[in-house]
């Protein structure tokens, strides 16, 4: 029975439900065909190589499933041969991971998000709600500024016209105080670099940002289902269920390194309305009429 060991900064019970479904569907049932098991770091993020050197270590590992950039890295460096199927946020090549998106040649393969593309997308579809907006905060965590360069946001942003300054948490616990409404009041609009260690505190988070009234834009559409007020990003569920079904291809004997990486191909801009009324943003026409979802 292979042993499977899904590694994250911070779990996410989504991302573990998730991950059973698709097994269950493509026919794995626990303890029957497969063992499955979650490791993290419980969001800190320099612990994350200890903690794929001791999974290794453990041994009778037969695939590890990464989730995030750095989760990544640390089980590459902690194993040249376990086949790691992972899901990236930067370009796998440039992180050392791969030698081609087309053929890895190494021990991992996976989903490459390339998110530095589409935050500057996000910085773009703000820029259409607010124009007049002059000051934009990008929220993020270590786990995000460590994994992707923020260099073509500030360029995008400032081709636009905005002044961008980063919103740090560097502490989870410290959420309340990185995004008071004494910080926040500094800022015309906020956008969210793709952040597993904030997406496990979302709920909190919207209350912090619906406090301040700020328009935001969040990576994925569940930010927008939990009262976020828009969202712009590759569709997750859809990624996720490729990523699984690529750890199906090396249970069933095929090498990582002659899998390519895969690039999302459906992205999804949702917008809350219930939140743009109730915060006092308004939306143009232009920009409803391209949302995947509104929700009235």
């Amino acid at each position: 029975v292979p042993r499977v060991i899904q590694l994250a900064p911070v779990q996410i019970q989504a991302q573990i439900d998730a991950t059973r479904r698709i097994l269950r569907e493509l026919g794995y049932v626990e303890g029957r065909n497969i063992r499955l098991e979650f490791r993290d770091a419980a969001g800190n993020v320099d612990a994350l190589p200890a903690v794929a050197q001791e999974l290794v270590r453990d041994g009778a590992v037969d695939a590890i499933i990464a989730v995030s950039t750095p989760a990544a890295l640390a089980a590459y460096a902690a194993t040249r041969t376990i086949p790691i199927v992972a899901f990236t946020a930067v370009d796998p090549v440039a992180s050392g991971l791969a030698d081609s998106l087309g053929h890895p040649g190494r021990n991992v393969t996976g989903i490459a998000v390339f998110s530095e593309e589409t935050t500057v997308k996000r910085v773009e579809l703000m820029r259409e709600v607010v124009p007049r907006a002059v000051r934009l905060g990008t929220v993020q965590t270590k786990l995000a500024s460590g994994a992707q360069s923020l260099a073509p946001v500030l360029e995008t942003g400032r081709k636009l016209g905005f002044m961008v300054e980063p919103i740090n948490v560097d502490d989870p616990a410290d959420l309340a105080k990185a995004l008071s409404p004494e910080v926040l009041a500094g800022f015309d609009a906020l956008v969210f670099v793709p952040d597993v260690i904030i997406n496990a505190h979302m709920s909190d988070v919207i209350k912090l940002v619906g406090a301040s009234n700020k328009p935001a834009i969040f990576p994925s559409p569940d930010w927008v289902a939990q009262g976020g007020f828009m969202s712009f990003g590759p569709d997750f569920a859809d990624a996720t269920r490729h990523l699984i079904s690529q750890l199906d291809r090396v249970l069933k004997g095929a090498k990582p390194g002659d899998l390519p990486f895969e690039r999302p191909t459906k992205f999804d801009l949702r917008i809350n309305l219930r939140t743009a009324r109730a915060s006092g943003i308004e939306v143009s026409p232009t920009v409803l009429a391209r949302a995947d979802e509104v929700i009235e």
